[in-house]
């Protein structure tokens, strides 16, 4: 039996999510790593459209809201296969814990569909619900002796979401750097400029001009203090 052909607004959707998410790829993701992430998020996000075609609460959403849902997907598939990534976890049970996240996302986010959830509320779910099954997962593993002691510690330390989060942190602070760098520079080349054009315009008037604006301003909010 042939598989049904995913709507065309969709597989555009799905394929601009994943062109902007390849640039976020961490530096210590190799190509084949690359190649297997972007593989599964277009799986994962493939396999939510399709659902939402054929299930009676998601065929109810317009295309804007499921795509909503599809890019939750996508995203929690693209952070937790880099926390797998990073984990230590051998890559032969990569695919059995990305397949209970999978699972995990679906049955949350028909919940939240099924009893009209406001997409902040979906958000919070989502993430509470997939890092319990990611840690989860880690630990069965680790009872049935696949992995040992340090690679669950290492494995449950794991969040490539904070850490981007951190960095767009640091991006903004320096950002915020900048500008204000930028503006006392131009503030800077301002005042020296009328400074100058006072000087050499009036020349002994002119010192005289700015000394005593020099005064006043030091001297008004020493009297406004009183």
């Amino acid at each position: 039996m042939e598989e049904k052909a995913l709507d065309k607004k969709y597989t555009e959707f799905i394929d601009g999510l994943l062109a902007q998410i390849e640039p976020l790829l961490p530096k210590d993701v190799n190509k084949l790593q690359q190649d297997y992430l972007i593989n599964n998020i277009k799986k994962s996000a493939s396999m939510l459209a399709s659902s939402m075609e054929e299930n009676e609460e998601f065929s109810k959403l317009d295309f804007e809201n499921q795509c909503f849902y599809i890019q939750v997907m996508a995203e929690w598939s693209f952070h937790k296969e880099i926390d797998l990534f990073r984990s230590g976890i051998p890559p032969k049970y990569w695919k059995t814990v990305m397949q209970k996240i999978w699972y995990t996302i679906w049955e949350v986010m028909y919940a939240c569909v099924k009893n009209d959830a406001p997409q902040a509320a979906v958000l919070s779910l989502v993430e509470r619900f997939v890092n319990r099954c990611y840690k989860d997962s880690v630990e069965e593993l680790k009872e049935q002796q696949l992995i040992d002691e340090e690679t669950e510690e290492k494995a449950k330390e794991q969040s490539n979401i904070a850490i981007m989060a951190q960095e767009y942190q640091k991006v903004r602070q320096i950002s915020a750097n900048i500008k204000i760098v930028l503006f006392y520079g131009m503030l800077f080349v301002v005042i020296s400029t009328i400074v100058s054009f006072l000087i050499l315009k009036f020349q002994s008037y002119g010192v005289i001009f700015i000394l005593t604006l020099l005064v006043i301003y030091h001297i008004v909010p020493l009297k406004r203090n009183y």
